[in-house]
């Protein structure tokens, strides 16, 4: 059998981002106990998650002729590489990159995370069940950050609920961005006196966000589903790393279960996107579809930031 080549690309340095950790360690567990892996040529490319960098990754793996490319969980990195695979006729499975226009301007990229589309009308459900008929809306600079608001704000305006820019007058505050500036956001506001409710948004939901103050009863997070039909690949994770496994471990999982079906067949990058537009692939955390890009069953998650951290609520 001949070689199959991926590319894998992300933000690898953990000092930089806990995301790279999670996805090196899903790797890890994959080739553990996925079998398919064999005939595998990786190349890593680190990105930066800096769109100037992410091209000269992209360019560099499509030189070296690689049949799929797995990763670019940043989203400002994604939309640049994303183009430069299309023109190639390669495939990117992304875990984590939510932007909406991803996918709908790149008919060869398959998500297997919740879009910002879908994660916003999950926040804006959630503010209707509570009440909350007034918002502020903020986010950090990035691509990210940036276009999820303003999803959240283009639903929150045609769910009814009124967005002021004057954050005295909401009734909750909703924040989208990377983890890092979530986290800063978070601490700012709370050391200004506000207690008014928040609501982080994706990234944020990780452990590295940090532990609430006893009398702060009103931070929220909402983000990817949680690993929970993963139980055999979390114990892997327990046992290989003496942890539990943190965002996009599943949604990575998910990815290496279909890739390892991918790389046993001797297909053509056209044939594997064939592939991944028409069939269903089955895998021990369910079957996975795609529908214009998007994974059928993506779902999300949310928790309450308390003394010992994130804490799963059910609505």
């Amino acid at each position: 059998m001949s070689r199959f080549k991926v590319g894998v690309s992300a933000l690898f340095d953990p000092a930089d981002t806990p995301h790279g950790r999670t996805f090196l360690r899903a790797m890890t567990v994959a080739r553990n106990g996925i079998p398919g892996f064999d005939h595998v040529h990786w190349q890593f490319c680190d990105d930066g998650a800096n769109p100037a960098r992410a091209e000269q990754v992209a360019r560099q793996l499509v030189a070296a002729k690689v049949d799929l490319v797995i990763g670019h969980f940043s989203s400002d990195a994604a939309m640049v590489a994303a183009g430069i695979y299309r023109q190639a006729g390669i495939g990117l499975l992304s875990p984590a990159a939510t932007i909406d226009c991803l996918t709908q301007d790149n008919p060869n990229v398959f998500r297997f995370c919740p879009s910002d589309r879908h994660l916003a009308k999950d926040v804006v459900a959630w503010l209707r069940h509570r009440k909350w008929t007034c918002v502020h809306i903020d986010a950090d600079p990035s691509a990210h950050g940036q276009a999820l608001a303003k999803v959240i704000a283009q639903v929150t305006s045609d769910s009814g609920i009124r967005r002021t820019v004057d954050r005295e007058q909401a009734q909750v505050e909703v924040f989208a961005g990377r983890l890092a500036s979530s986290r800063e956001h978070w601490h700012a506001r709370r050391r200004s006196g506000s207690q008014r409710a928040l609501v982080l948004t994706d990234d944020a939901a990780s452990p590295y966000l940090g532990n609430a103050a006893a009398q702060d009863v009103n931070t929220y997070v909402i983000g990817f589903g949680t690993a929970g039909s993963a139980a055999n690949e979390s114990a892997s994770h327990r046992a290989l790393f003496g942890a539990e496994p943190e965002t996009y471990f599943r949604e990575s999982l998910l990815m290496f279960h279909v890739l390892a079906q991918l790389a046993r067949r001797s297909w053509r990058p056209t044939e594997l996107l064939h592939a991944l537009n028409h069939e269903t692939f089955a895998t021990p955390l369910g079957a996975v579809s795609f529908d214009q890009g998007e994974c059928r069953g993506a779902s999300t998650g949310l928790w309450q930031v308390g003394v010992a951290g994130l804490m799963p609520i059910a609505d």
